[in-house]
């Protein structure tokens, strides 16, 4: 890619940074914040449900926005003022029910993610794809890395400007604005609409062949307008794909149990360990470095191993996990506070579960771009992202709701994973990428046309 480019997609991965730090430095000190609104334990399950569920609504709008005019740009521009505006309110809030507004709003600006992969997905190919999704996977998990360094001066602030005061739990809002305002401020001068096309000079960091293909795919793409029947023929009949059935249960089990984890991450680690914010900070600040170090494992294996496979491994790993998680839990729930038995196995757990978490969580997001529509992948990386969001939601909720009764809600999980699992293994044959290479083409024809290619294809060959 040209300089141009490569700065444009420097502005895009700031966006999965910052994504990241807004969840680092908002999580650890949530909780604190509403019960310092005197808001009950359960009402952080609604709070943070709440940013899933704009999230969810508004992804596929901005998904077919992008793919009826191409514009990335304008619609991270437009959810840069939902983030900004969202964490402005968190800033003042002073009341639970105003934070819950603030993470509504600032869910809205969440959304634009499926123009961001709509528009990567169209503009790399199959064999390059999987390492691209997993470098900016792995920006948002620096961004959790980095988040918790920056509570730690946070923690410290307690000023006013003019009626707001300025505290460890206003003060992650205050700083998310600031560096939301700065991202606008980038994406309005130094972003434009990217093309992986063959480079023009001195900064080419890609193969003339690589920078060929990608080429012939953006141009195909654009030259290839399309009603919006059209356009929603090519998803609904995706989405009626085994595949594809598939790849949205991983994505809605992964969110399901991921988030809530991470609900009653801070609750019980006060339960178990009397952590308060700043060890809380400490344990998501190792664990983003952990994830990050399973990014780039993942980055680097991605062209020998196919997505399918390392779905398999993953999964087997986490049920393998959330089952021993289960009996852990039944134990630790009677155990003595700080047990060191207990914390010892806790970090056990999570430091492989986190290890894990990307070897399911890329390549499902790989291999549901490949297996759709290039015509629609905005819209499709929408509805995946709309899935994505109901996991968020209910996550968050069933974990708040059971924080009392552990064991329920750690059983619940492992039967989730396994079922998962078996589903997998089930439909293994199918969560193979078509051979095809010219993906555009298939999905211009109708279904007969598209059996006539396959079978000649399978002739020639066989000649």
């Amino acid at each position: 890619m040209d300089c141009a480019s490569a700065t444009s997609y420097g502005v895009i991965c700031l966006y999965y940074l910052l994504s990241g730090v807004e969840y680092a430095v908002i999580l650890p000190t949530l909780n604190l914040y509403l019960k310092d609104l005197n808001a009950n334990q359960s009402f952080l399950g609604f709070v943070m449900a709440s940013f899933s569920l704009t999230g969810l609504i508004s992804a596929p709008i901005y998904g077919r926005f992008t793919d009826r005019t191409g514009s990335t740009k304008a619609a991270v521009l437009f959810s840069n003022l939902f983030e900004i505006g969202g964490n402005f309110l968190y800033f003042v809030a002073k009341s639970p029910y105003m934070v819950l507004g603030s993470r509504l709003i600032a869910g809205i600006g969440s959304g634009s993610g499926s123009s961001i992969l709509g528009m990567i997905s169209r503009n790399t190919t199959k064999e390059r794809r999987t390492a691209v999704f997993s470098q900016l996977m792995s920006l948002r998990q620096l961004g959790l890395l980095i988040g918790p360094a920056f509570n730690v001066f946070l923690r410290k602030f307690n000023f006013y400007i003019g009626p707001f005061h300025v505290n460890q739990y206003t003060s992650p809002g205050l700083f998310m604005v600031v560096l939301w305002v700065i991202h606008e401020i980038l994406v309005i001068f130094f972003y434009r609409e990217l093309n992986f096309s063959k480079p023009e000079n001195e900064c080419q960091t890609t193969t003339d062949d690589e920078a060929s293909l990608d080429e012939n795919v953006v141009v195909n793409a654009r030259s290839n307008s399309f009603s919006s029947y059209q356009s929603w023929r090519f998803v609904w009949r995706d989405l009626l794909k085994e595949e594809v059935v598939v790849c949205l249960a991983i994505t809605f089990a992964v969110m399901f149990t991921q988030t809530g984890i991470e609900t009653l991450l801070t609750p019980l680690t006060l339960k178990l360990f009397n952590w308060g914010e700043l060890p809380n900070s400490i344990f998501f600040c190792i664990a983003g470095f952990i994830i990050i170090v399973s990014f780039l494992v993942l980055g680097k294996i991605s062209q020998w191993i196919e997505d399918r496979q390392m779905l398999l491994g993953g999964f087997i790993v986490m049920v393998v996990m959330d089952s021993l998680f289960l009996i852990y839990i039944i134990f630790a729930d009677n155990a003595e506070k700080g047990a060191t038995w207990v914390l010892a196995l806790f970090c056990v757990y999570c430091v492989i579960v986190i290890a894990a978490l990307p070897f399911v969580w890329v390549p499902q997001a790989a291999l549901y771009s490949k297996v759709t529509s290039d015509k629609t992948q905005a819209l499709n990386q929408g509805i995946r992202l709309l899935v994505m969001g109901l996991g968020q939601i209910l996550g968050p909720l069933w974990a708040a709701a059971w924080f009392q009764n552990l064991p329920v809600l750690a059983a619940v999980n492992a039967a989730l994973v396994a079922l998962i699992l078996i589903m997998i293994i089930a439909s293994y044959k199918m969560l193979k990428v078509p051979e095809l290479k010219n993906d555009l083409v298939e999905d211009s024809m109708e279904p007969n046309e598209r059996t006539s290619l396959l079978r000649n294809t399978s002739i020639n060959a066989h000649a």
